[in-house]
This record gives C-alpha cells, sequence and structure tokens, in this order.
C-alpha cells in the first residue's frame, strides 16, 4: 500500500518538475541563439526597406499601364466617336474613330473642350443636353447622330457620336425601293388591260380609215397613239430593275443624253453646255434613261428657251436651267408617281428618273437657283 502511494507521489511530483526542467532547457537553446545572431546594420534594414517599397511601386505602376493600354485598345475598337469631357472642361479622352470623324489629332486631349469644339457646335450642344435618348442633327454638311451618355458628376461628360450620312441615305433608297415596288405591282396590271384596250380602239381606228373616216381616225389614232405612251411609262415603271453597275464615264453619258434629247421638239430653242469630267459606278441605260428625263424636264422649264448646263465631278452631276423655278411643295409633289407640274405631264419623269438614279446607288435632289432656275444634284 505504501509502495502504491510512493509510485503515485512520484508521478505526480514528478510530471510538472519535468516540464519545469525541459522549460529551462529551452529557454537555455534559444538565449545562446541570441546570442550567436549578428545584429543587423540600420543602414541596410532601411535599404531593404526602400528596395520592397520600389519593387512593390514599380509593379504596380506596370499593372496601371497595362490597364491603361488594354482601355485605350477597348476605346480606340469602338466603331463610333466617344468624347470625355472632364470636370474642368478639358477633353479627357477621345478615340481613334472620334479622332478621325472630327479629322483632329490625339494632341487636343488635355486642351479646353471649348476650343476644340470650335469647329463643331453641334458637339458643344450636344455636351449641354441631358443624358437620355439620341438624337440626328446637321453639322459640316454631314448628317450626325449623337447620345449624352449617363456617367457620374465626377467623371464629367460622355458624349457618344456617329457620322450616319451614308447610313441614312441608304435608308432612304430602301425606303423609296420599298415604296417603288409596291407601286409597281399596283400599275402593271392597270397598265396591262389599257394596253389592251387600246389594241382594240386602235384596230377600230384603222378600220375607219380604211372606210374612209379619215379625219376621226386620225383623231382616235393620235389619243390612242397618246394613251399608249402613257401605258409605255407605266410599265416602265412597274418594271423591276435589276440594275448592272460597271465604271461608268459620266461626260459620255451626258453627250450622248443631250444628243438624244436635241432630237426631240421640246428642246428646240434651249442651248446646252457640259462642263467637267468624271465617273461612277453606275448602270449605263438607267443612266442614260434618267439623264433623258431630266434634261427634257430642264427644256420643258424653259418653253421660250434657255441654257441647260450640266456641270460634271467624280461621282456627281449638276444640272442647272434659267426656268421659271419651282417652290419646295411643288418639288415634292413632283417627285410622287402621277402627280405632274404640267397638265399635259404623266406625272412619271421625275419618279422614274428618281427610281433609276436610286436603283443604282444615286442620291437626286433639287434646289431652287438664287438667279432663278432650278438646280439638280446627281451624288454617287
Amino acid at each position: 500500500m505504501k509502495a502504491t502511494f510512493a509510485a503515485s507521489s512520484w508521478l505526480i511530483w514528478g510530471i510538472p518538475v519535468s516540464f519545469g526542467l525541459l522549460g529551462i532547457l529551452m529557454f537555455a537553446v534559444r538565449l545562446v541563439r541570441l546570442k550567436r545572431r549578428v545584429p543587423q546594420d540600420p543602414e541596410q534594414v532601411i535599404l531593404g526597406a526602400v528596395s520592397a517599397s520600389l519593387r512593390e511601386r514599380g509593379q504596380l505602376a506596370a499593372t496601371l499601364g497595362e490597364l491603361r493600354t488594354v482601355h485605350e485598345r477597348i476605346l480606340d475598337a469602338l466603331p463610333f466617336g466617344l468624347l470625355w469631357v472632364d470636370q474642368r472642361h478639358q477633353v479627357a479622352a477621345l478615340n481613334a474613330r472620334g479622332l478621325e470623324l472630327l479629322g483632329v489629332k490625339r494632341g487636343v486631349v488635355g486642351l479646353e473642350a471649348t476650343f476644340v469644339l470650335e469647329p463643331f457646335p453641334w458637339m458643344l450642344d450636344g455636351l449641354a443636353k441631358v443624358p437620355g435618348e439620341s438624337w440626328r442633327c446637321d453639322g459640316g454638311g454631314r448628317r450626325w447622330e449623337l447620345s449624352r451618355v449617363e456617367a457620374p458628376d465626377k467623371v464629367g461628360a460622355l458624349l457618344q457620336f456617329e457620322d450616319i450620312t451614308e447610313r441614312e441615305a441608304e435608308e432612304r433608297r430602301r425606303a423609296l425601293r420599298d415604296r417603288f415596288a409596291e407601286l409597281g405591282e399596283m400599275t402593271a396590271g392597270v397598265a396591262h388591260q389599257l394596253k389592251n384596250g387600246l389594241a382594240v380602239l386602235k384596230g377600230h381606228g384603222q378600220l375607219l380609215t380604211r372606210a374612209g373616216h379619215g379625219e376621226v381616225a386620225r383623231e382616235l389614232l393620235e389619243e390612242t397613239e397618246s394613251l399608249e405612251r402613257l401605258a409605255q411609262r407605266f410599265l416602265q415603271w412597274a418594271k423591276p430593275l435589276e440594275p448592272h453597275r460597271v465604271d461608268q464615264d459620266l461626260r459620255e453619258a451626258v453627250v450622248q443624253a443631250v444628243e438624244e434629247v436635241r432630237k426631240r421638239p421640246v428642246s428646240r430653242s434651249t442651248a446646252f453646255q457640259v462642263i467637267g469630267e468624271g465617273s461612277a459606278q453606275a448602270d449605263p441605260m438607267l443612266l442614260h434613261q434618267a439623264l433623258v428625263n431630266l434634261l427634257e424636264n430642264a427644256c420643258q422649264a424653259m418653253p421660250s428657251g434657255g441654257k441647260v448646263a450640266v456641270e460634271i465631278q467624280e461621282g456627281f452631276l449638276q444640272i442647272d436651267d434659267e426656268g421659271t423655278g419651282f417652290g419646295e411643295e411643288t418639288l415634292i409633289r413632283m417627285l410622287r408617281p402621277f402627280e405632274s407640274g404640267r397638265p399635259e405631264g404623266t406625272g412619271l419623269g421625275l419618279p422614274l428618273a428618281l427610281k433609276w438614279l436610286n436603283a443604282q446607288g444615286a442620291d437626286l435632289r433639287f434646289e431652287s437657283r438664287a438667279e432663278g432656275g432650278t438646280r439638280v444634284f446627281i451624288i454617287w
């Protein structure tokens, strides 16, 4: 019993003593190691810290530089112009497409926005608008679509802009083609029915001539021929177009059209002048027909005679007459099918010219001349 108690006492006191001795030993070993450690030079400690800081700053600058490069590449890849004007009213950024559209250099970044955008007042007006829906406007002879982009106040103003001149012209041409196609389907049936009836009337007129009723027959045949020409115009209008565009010498096309119009009674008192040279991608036959209609219309605008001048440039034709001119409402009405400005007209001359030019990718425009008369533009 005593032996058991003695063993238990030894365990009770031996374990704490053992831990105590182990702790003293570990402390002694650590103390020896600390005494062996060589003390560091304070200057080396400071230089090491500075070097580490510079290394971290360099890595941060490299990361920021990469982010800036990626940011600029993303902006330059946008298909539209993007202008950023900061709170100091300076140009903070202008992407590659924006530089191209405005025709300015990258050096404008950092300059006053009012100075940079002075030649582009529509851009300044856009910056003053409230962010929201996009809008379209004219500027510098072009058509623009702009949108003020929502941005935090601390960023400044963001303006998205795009030159939509060609796109809007194509939209207008597409709308006209659709309208012409609808009218063509309607008039085709009417023209065929009219042509069939006229063939019967013409046959009776010829029978009257053989029967000795020459006077009556002549009047009937003249009216029949007039209606046949109208029916032919209807069929021209209804005919679907498949233009074959080639590199066309515009001067040659104008000269040929003038020669044909000279043969017609309407040009008897008209002098023609052809100036300049140029070419365009056009369908020769459709262009010829359109020019003949426009030149004939110019002659009809001058019943007492005058001069028709045609100026030619690359992808451009201008036709001037010395007639009485037309008001804007009259011009709009005359471009509608079957609405003529003259009692004897069919109302298809100018609409057909518009249709033929539109089919080959050209625009037809009119304006009144200050000195009197009408000016016609054909623009590819």
